[in-house]
């Protein structure tokens, strides 16, 4: 259940205003017995029915101001448990980190708002429904219970219909989860990929194929919530026909026959619609949660997963050992390399050469722990750390061909949010080849989407200041320069290879021999083994 994810007193706190919010029936139902009874008593007291309509209304203020704070409850629950529930999403996708984001966006978006609506609102609507219907049937039952009994008997018709159609809205919600999905990832593609789309003159044919899964998407909701509507009017013609016409009709009879007063007949006729209207309401709400099903059990994963939080900061580094390494892919065994051995002593600068598509960066994904070798390990400090993600990642930095970007400030960039000391910040900014930008821009000063405000210098550069920020012993470049023009490669070089305090694996297919001069060794790699100059 999803309310498990609240507070347990904000629940309480719902749940009792709740009650008071089912009292509000109850009350206007007794008081219009009262008034209705007094009418038909040939009485001439007018004062009577005047003094009991102003308690009726001074009830319904009383009533009108918990529900203000019966709402507001009721919001802050709803705002509550889908912060929980983003939260986990969030941390569960980026943990992951499927480059494939096309169902983390949809999951996101769509996929939590119609949790949010059809499955935490349903469930709070549930609650105050149910106490509706037991307190309306409580006091039925003490007022009449022969007419009770009858209108309870009828309400096993729209139970029926609302069994019957469950099954079908489960099936329509994940029809409607998977073409979400699928225009999710259209609309992205159409967006990122805009820029070829105008230089090849084909802008409408992207448009056309995001309209048509846009298209499938919009029929596969419009099925489902035409189901719904068609589920939830069945189950209102039945109960309409089963639980008001037949036994109003009895109620009727029971009258002309001396044995229920006007009062009493007017009063249960109140109150049967307003324990089985919440009746048919629940039905309703269990549709809507069963609509969601598809969609819970992507963010139930979330929920359980449990992250394994290590960033414990190395206490030295001794060494890293690449023994005899192998890779294949799982998807078709193909092998990727063979039989790759390496030796790294702190401090020192190594160059990887390999031909493009060799599998470079799949050997440094290795050495994070990322990815598990068929064959040979990896040693850090002695330690066998192979396919270790948890005992590796710490003692690493890692310099990307295209590091990504926040769409925050130059500060947030660089540290990632984490709490930094004005003077270390300084000193990493100044290390990286970032004084002129900061001088220039300030720290918070906003680098635009993807870094659409920077040049690929400087993006470069950012990345090597998150790099010596986290003071890790090791450092891998993959193909960190070899989008820039010499000048600035080998100015990016002369930054990464000066700490002596940090060992350096550059992975690369194309470098100068001025750059090349600057790292302590240079490893050859082809298919079979490595091999140094």
């Amino acid at each position: 259940m999803s309310l498990k994810y609240a507070r347990r007193s904000q629940v309480i706190c719902f749940t009792i205003l709740a009650a008071i919010k089912a009292c509000n029936i109850l009350f206007v139902a007794y008081m219009i017995k009262i008034m209705l009874n007094v009418a038909s008593s040939h009485s001439k007291d007018v004062m009577h029915l005047v003094r009991l309509a102003a308690l009726t209304a001074l009830g319904q203020l009383c009533f009108m101001l918990s529900n203000f704070i019966y709402e507001r409850v009721k919001m802050g629950i709803i705002r509550d448990v889908n912060m929980v529930f983003k939260r986990a999403n969030l941390q569960y996708l980026v943990d992951q980190g499927d480059p494939d984001i096309k169902n983390g966006l949809s999951l996101m978006t769509n996929d939590l708002k119609q949790i949010e609506t059809n499955r935490i609102t349903a469930q709070l609507d549930m609650i105050y429904q149910g106490l509706t219907f037991i307190g309306s049937l409580a006091f039925a039952l003490y007022n009449s219970w022969q007419m009770t009994i009858i209108f309870v008997v009828a309400m096993a018709a729209p139970a029926v219909v609302q069994i019957f159609t469950s099954k079908i809205i489960t099936k329509k919600s994940k029809i409607w989860a998977k073409t979400n999905a699928s225009y999710t990832q259209n609309v992205s593609d159409s967006l990122n990929g805009a820029q070829s789309a105008k230089l090849y003159n084909v802008r409408n044919n992207i448009v056309v194929r995001a309209t048509h899964s846009a298209q499938n998407m919009e029929n596969a909701l419009r099925n489902m919530n035409l189901t719904q509507a068609w589920a939830l009017e069945l189950i209102y013609s039945a109960a309409e026909l089963f639980c008001f016409i037949i036994p109003c009709t009895i109620g009727g009879i029971m009258m002309m026959q001396g044995s229920l007063s006007v009062g009493t007949l007017f009063m249960m006729v109140d109150l049967a619609m307003n324990f089985i209207t919440p009746v048919v309401t629940l039905f309703n709400e269990f549709n809507q949660v069963k609509s969601t099903v598809p969609m819970w059990k992507k963010t139930q994963k979330a929920l359980n997963y449990e992250a394994i939080e290590n960033s414990e900061k190395p206490e030295k580094f001794e060494g890293l050992d690449v023994e005899h390494l192998a890779y294949q892919t799982k998807s078709d065994k193909h092998t990727i390399f063979t039989d790759v051995n390496l030796q790294v002593k702190p401090g020192e600068k190594i160059l990887l050469m390999a031909p493009s598509g060799w599998g470079k960066t799949t050997l440094l994904r290795l050495m994070l722990g990322l990815k598990r070798p068929v064959e040979g390990k990896i040693l850090i400090n002695g330690e066998n750390v192979t396919g270790d993600w948890a005992k590796a990642h710490n003692y690493f930095s890692y310099v990307n061909q295209k590091p990504f970007m926040f769409d925050d400030t130059l500060r947030f960039n660089i540290t990632l949010g984490r709490k930094v000391s004005d003077e270390k910040l300084k000193k990493v900014i100044h290390l990286a080849g970032l004084d002129e930008l900061v001088k220039k821009e300030g720290l918070d000063h906003k680098v635009g989407e993807a870094g659409n405000g920077l040049s690929g210098g400087q993006i470069q550069r950012i990345e090597i200041a998150r790099a010596l920020l986290s003071g890790r012993p090791i450092l891998l470049a993959d193909e960190a320069t070899s989008a820039l023009d010499p000048n600035l490669s080998f100015a990016i070089h002369e930054t990464l290879l000066k700490n002596p305090h940090v060992a350096v694996i550059e992975v690369a297919h194309k470098i100068s021999p001025e750059e090349k001069a600057m790292f302590n060794k240079i490893v050859r790699l082809n298919l079979c083994e490595g091999k140094k100059d």
